[in-house]
């Protein structure tokens, strides 16, 4: 009955609401048309309205703080994230002014008043939307910093090479195409950033700038450095990473003072030897680029190198220069190279170095002296071509993090068990058909990765691993999984899957009180009641914890 009468008072609405078929139907369309215009017109001239009102308030807002900026006499005003759309000209009374800061506001331009606070210092604009500045900046003679980042400029205000007392210019985030030669103006320049913009080229004044410290240029599309680069004596940092730069300039070995060069992921196919003349560098990172080699004893010439990344190159050898080259090397990266062979003795005087990655390379084996680089502590050798893993290994005594997923590896030296620094061993993807005992004294470990081998069995030493956290034994060949599991008071997550031969779970896992993550995806579990299984894993722990022989010591645990 409701449902009729609801669709009785619906009828009876669109009854009422259709327009009569009569002559005048244009007409009183036209007038309805008329009424909706003029509602639309009314919500319209309100929006506008509000907005004034709003921009009126907030404007008289913004004069009550220049009022109380100007009777404190405050060098300092911070007018940040409060939606600013416009500043109000008398701005130009706050002539005391040394800072001023309209970050996140929604400024699309600046008044030409802004230009008389001559005692202007530091000057914070970033995060709006300005396109220009007013050429009155010109006049702040002592303004020292801009910070222009996150705006919508496409080129460099011209008005920017007029203030030659910026010492500290931020242009970053912008949409700037190119930098006017005008730029030598700024004799006192000591920080320049214009990252993430669209710069394609750096004018040749850039060598002016004999104070600049800083340059910072990385995402752009840069082709070239100009060779003029290289008059910038003091410079210390130059970062040109994320370009696209095929070479560098040979005057880069003029830059003495340089301490870091960031030149990762451009296009360079070989390094000048000149910069083996810049030996204040700590920092040698070329990452992704296309170089085959380096210049003769480079690294050898740099003493204060301890960063060494020559990642995802064209590689296919150690650098020459033997193992002085690494004397002061802490961190090394040469993961993604084409290396087949460490020579024997390259780490023999890096007595510093703690982090070695030669992931991703055609290494076959590892030098008879591996025994003796006992500073490291995380080693990866993941996806090579290794077979064998030396039992020098167990020399490696600070070895923290040991990874060699991705190899050929059929056995684990017995000696691994001697590593008892180690917090993480990562043996995915090998030919493992076995762990060794001696696994279980690895009391330190928190990871054990050892998914997509061959394994049948687990030792019950591995019971012994009372730090351990991440236990992964996914397709494998297990047919069981030892009891002594239950000892792992600190297994937090356990996968099992893919393991066609794995029937049964043991009891003892309901022990195991930290557990959160557990996957048994397509491993068959026969011997466990479907209706439990299809469950997922939290059922499987229940019905584990319920029919096994330690319910009561579980549910007095809880």
């Amino acid at each position: 009955m409701r449902v009729l009468q609801k669709l009785g008072f619906c009828l009876e609405k669109q009854k009422r609401e259709t327009p009569p078929t009569t002559a005048n139907t244009g007409v009183s369309a036209t007038k309805r048309v008329s009424v909706i215009a003029t509602d639309r017109d009314r919500a319209y001239f309100l929006r506008q309205k509000n907005m004034r009102n709003n921009k009126g308030h907030a404007e008289k807002d913004l004069l009550k703080e220049f009022h109380k900026c100007k009777e404190a006499q405050d060098q300092r005003l911070d007018l940040s994230s409060i939606e600013i759309t416009s500043i109000p000209s008398p701005i130009k009374e706050l002539t005391q002014l040394t800072e001023l800061f309209l970050y996140k506001n929604k400024l699309t331009c600046l008044p030409t008043e802004i230009g008389q606070l001559v005692n202007l210092k530091k000057l914070g604009l970033s995060e709006n939307a300005l396109t220009s500045l007013p050429d009155s900046l010109a006049s702040l003679e002592s303004l020292e910093t801009l910070d222009l980042r996150h705006n919508k400029l496409t080129e460099v205000p011209s008005v920017i090479y007029k203030i030659g007392s910026l010492e500290t210019l931020w242009l970053r985030y912008n949409r700037i195409v190119a930098v006017d030669e005008q730029i030598g103006n700024l004799s006192k320049l000591k920080m320049l950033d214009v990252r993430e913009n669209k710069i394609r080229e750096l004018p040749s004044a850039i060598g002016k700038l004999t104070s600049l410290v800083v340059c910072l240029v990385s995402y752009n599309h840069l082709t070239r450095v100009p060779e003029e680069i290289g008059d910038c004596h003091s410079l210390t940092q130059l970062d040109l990473q994320h370009n696209d730069l095929s070479e560098l300039p040979y005057s880069i070995g003029k830059l003495v003072n340089l301490v870091r060069i960031g030149i990762r992921y451009n296009k360079i196919r070989c390094i000048p030897s000149e910069l083996e003349s810049c030996q204040q560098l700590e920092e040698f990172i070329v990452e992704s680029n296309h170089l085959q080699l380096l210049p003769p004893n480079l690294l050898t010439m740099l003493p204060k190198i301890h960063t060494v990344n020559l990642s995802r190159n064209e590689l296919t050898a150690f650098p020459a220069g033997g193992p002085q080259q690494f004397v002061s090397t802490v961190t090394i990266n040469m993961e993604h190279n084409q290396i087949s062979k460490i020579p024997i003795g390259i780490f023999s005087k890096a007595t510093r170095l703690t982090k070695l990655n030669l992931k991703e390379n055609e290494l076959v084996s590892l030098p008879l002296d591996m025994g003796s680089w006992t500073s490291i502590t995380e080693l990866n050798l993941s996806t090579n071509q290794l077979k064998v893993l030396p039992e020098d290994i167990e020399k490696l005594v600070n070895l923290e993090i040991l990874v060699l997923s991705n190899n050929q590896l059929k056995k684990l030296p017995n000696q691994i068990g001697n590593l008892n620094k180690l917090r993480e061993l990562d043996l995915e993807e090998n030919e493992l058909e076995t762990v060794p005992t001696e696994i279980g004294f690895l009391q330190h470990l928190t990871k054990l990765w050892v998914q997509s081998n061959k394994i049948l069995t687990l030792p019950r030493s591995i019971g012994n691993l009372c730090s351990l956290q991440d236990l992964r034994l996914g397709e494998n060949n297990l047919t069981a999984i030892p009891e002594e599991i239950g000892h792992l008071d600190s297994l937090k997550s356990l996968y099992l899957n893919d393991n066609s031969s794995l029937h049964n779970l043991p009891f003892e896992l309901a022990l195991c009180q930290s557990l959160e993550i557990m996957s048994i995806e397509n491993s068959p579990l026969s011997q466990i009641p479907p209706e439990i299984t299809a469950g997922g894993p939290s059922l499987v722990i229940q019905y584990l914890k319920m029919q096994g022989p330690y319910r009561g010591v579980v549910m007095n645990s809880q």
